[in-house]
Order: C-alpha cells, then structure tokens, then sequence
C-alpha cells in the first residue's frame, strides 16, 4: 500500500494594510509615519509659510485702507442744517430712515464700508440746534431733499464741516450702549415726544456752556441681521444661544427633562420677532457730550452733573431693553470723528424714535424754520399773460 502523503495546509494571508501594520510591528510603524509627516512638512511649509505672509499682508492692506478711509470721511463732509417747521409729523421719521437706507448701503467697490451719516442735536447759547452730517462719498442735497419730503416746511441749510463738534476747554463725552443683548427692543410707542426731557437737560442758556447728542447710523449687516432671526429660534425652543452651553449639550448622553413652560420666554420670543421684522436694520452709536469754556474744578463737577442728568432722561426709552451710560478712553476722539466702533442693531422704529425732529413745540431753545416763500399758482400767471396779450391786441387795432 503506497503511502499517504499530507499537505500542510497554506500559511494565512497577512493583509498589508496600516492597521496591520500597525499592529503587527507598532515601533516601526511610529517611526514610519514621523519620516513621512517630515518629508511632507520639509517640502509643504517653506510655500505655506510664504502664502501664509502674503495673506496676512493683504489683510493688513485692506484694514488699512477701510479704517483710513474712514477717518478721511469723517474729517470732511459737510453739514445739513435743519430748522424746524412749526407742525412735525411724528411718523415723519421712519420714512426719512427708510428712504435714506438704500442710499447709505450702496457701495462703489470691495474695499469701501457702508455710508455713514450723524444725525446730531447741539446746545448753545444762541438755542437748540439740529444738524445732519454728510460723508464726502454721498450727496448732501440728496439728504436735505429727503428731510424736506419726510418733514414738509423744513428748511436746510447746506455748510461746511467744521473742525469740532465741542469747542469749549473743558470736555465730559459718553456713550449710551444696550444693557441686555441687541435683539431685545426698546420702547418706542410714546404718547409724548421722548426729545422733550433730553433736549431739556442738554440746553442750560449759559453763554459758555454747549452740548452735542449724536447718533452714527449705518446699515447693518447680514450678520447682525441674521443674528437676530436665529436668537428668535432659539428663544422659541428653549435651546441655549451661546457656544459654550450648545456644545455641551450636545455632548449629553442622557435625554434631557422637557422644560417647564416659562411665560416670560414666550413674551421675550414676541419682542424679538417683532424687533427681527423692523426692517431694514441699522448699526448706531449713541454719543453725548459737554463742554465749557472754564476749566476749575467746579466747572469739571457741574459737568460731570449734567452728565448724569443727560444719562438718566434716556430712561424714557427703557422697555425690554434700555440704554446705559459707558465712559471709555477716546470718547471723545470717536465723538469728533463720528466713527462707529462698536456698533449695535436697532430696527428701523427705533432709530426713529432716537433720531428724529422734535414734534413738540414747547421745548425751550429749539429753533423753528420761518415761513417759507411759496410762488402764486399757474393758474394765475397763466391769466395774467392771457389778459396782457388781450390788451396788447386791444391796443394793436385801435
């Protein structure tokens, strides 16, 4: 019987990938991946570094060609006087801010900022004045015109910019910022026009006392736009709105317990959607400042008085939100400059409740427009050439 002859069966095959490898010999497989990510790292950074610079370069350029364009602005331009006309529509407002929206959002290339305009209020021995500043970039006649349609029998006045918005030796500036987030409304249904107590405590009479209230409106952007749509959705469903608090829970394994109903969420969700559809949006910066001509220390302490006076009238717009006093370095360069740093997103009513002609004709110091000269009707000249031409025909036959 021949004998049997048993073949061992095949070796098994060892598949020749990195996780075999990997786990096969794991010191080589170590060092392997540090000569790779060397090799690459020698031939990737000497060309990432150098695009690296040129970016940062270029973005210096582009910061540095916004922000002196800006300041180049704000140091010319030229000024629209407004007089008051005797009879203010209160809605007048909202359809200056909306009519002058689209002026200020268009833009000639990349590299510009949106348009900005000052509407301002300034105290002085000679009374109340109200002014708007224009930017060398848009047409100030395009701005009086738009005043004089939103407020029929106003009259503008067209000038220069000046150098300073306070001239006087000794200077208190602020500006007045949002206490609670941005897309929470202030009031601005009022029964009686808010401008009655602040243009109250801004105007004293006194030969070496002024004081300015300024407010820098730009269009807002997409962003702050959309910002305000998203806290609205996130109120609505009780999920948090900062980053922190989404990214752990969203960590959490275990279910949540459903939250109880909160009826202030459900009224704060009302405010912010009806803040979200007051469009268009607008970025402001509120300023005030006073100046004085003195400068011993109880001139400084009377200023610093009237300050907190000037501050506590903007209670009026207290709602949802309201407005709080800050005294920051270079306030009063910003209030010069009519510059919006850290701006903040108000709707279109709100804007027009800050910045508006005063519709109250019992604040003391205000200056009112005079009547203006308006041309007889067509009809009547048309009548007289007719009855000229008639007579001269009468005389041409006899």
């Amino acid at each position: 019987m021949p004998p049997t002859t048993t073949l061992n069966p095949p070796p098994p095959t060892v598949r020749n990938g990195p996780l075999a490898r990997f786990l096969a010999h794991p010191a080589t497989w170590w060092a392997d991946l540090g000569q790779h990510l060397a090799r690459i790292a020698h031939a990737v950074l000497p060309v990432a570094a150098t695009v690296a610079v040129v970016l940062a370069v270029l973005v210096a350029l582009v910061v540095l060609v916004r922000v002196l364009a800006r300041y180049r602005s704000t140091s010319t331009g030229q000024l629209v006087e407004v007089d008051v006309p005797p009879a203010v529509d209160p809605k007048g407002a909202v359809s200056f801010w909306r009519n002058l929206h689209p002026v200020l959002a268009a833009r000639h290339h990349l590299l510009a900022a949106p348009h900005s305009v000052a509407f301002e209020v300034t105290s002085s021995a000679n009374g109340i004045g109200l002014r708007i500043w224009v930017p060398p970039s848009l047409s100030a006649h395009a701005v009086a015109r738009a005043v004089s349609s939103a407020w029929p029998g106003s009259r503008c006045r067209i000038e220069p910019n000046r150098p300073s918005v306070l001239r006087g030796r000794t200077v208190t500036c602020g500006e007045l910022r949002l206490a609670s987030p941005s897309w929470l409304p202030l009031r601005t249904d009022h029964d009686a026009d808010p401008l009655r107590t602040i243009l109250g405590a801004l105007f004293t009479g006194d030969e070496s006392d002024e004081g300015a209230l300024q407010v820098v409106v730009a269009p807002a952007g997409a962003r702050a736009t959309r910002s305000i749509g998203r806290a609205a959705r996130f109120l609505h469903t009780g999920r948090p709105m900062a980053l922190v608090p989404r990214l752990l829970a969203a960590w959490q394994t275990t279910p949540q317990r459903p939250s109880s109903p909160d009826p202030m969420r459900s009224a704060d969700v009302r405010h912010v959607v009806q803040k979200a559809s007051d469009l268009p949006s607008f970025e402001i910066a509120l300023r005030y400042g006073l100046s004085s001509a003195s400068t011993d220390r109880h001139t400084r302490r009377r200023l610093r008085s009237r300050a907190h006076e000037l501050t506590a009238t903007f209670g009026v717009y207290a709602g949802r939100n309201h407005l709080i006093a800050r005294h920051s370095r270079g306030c009063r360069r910003r209030l010069e400059h009519r510059a919006i740093t850290y701006g903040q997103v108000l709707g279109l009513s709100e804007v027009a409740a800050l910045a508006h002609l005063p519709w109250d004709a019992a604040i003391p110091g205000l200056v009112h427009a005079s009547a203006a000269m308006v041309g007889p009707p067509s009809g009547v000249l048309a009548e007289r050439a007719g009855s000229q031409n008639f007579e001269e025909d009468d005389d041409a036959l006899f």
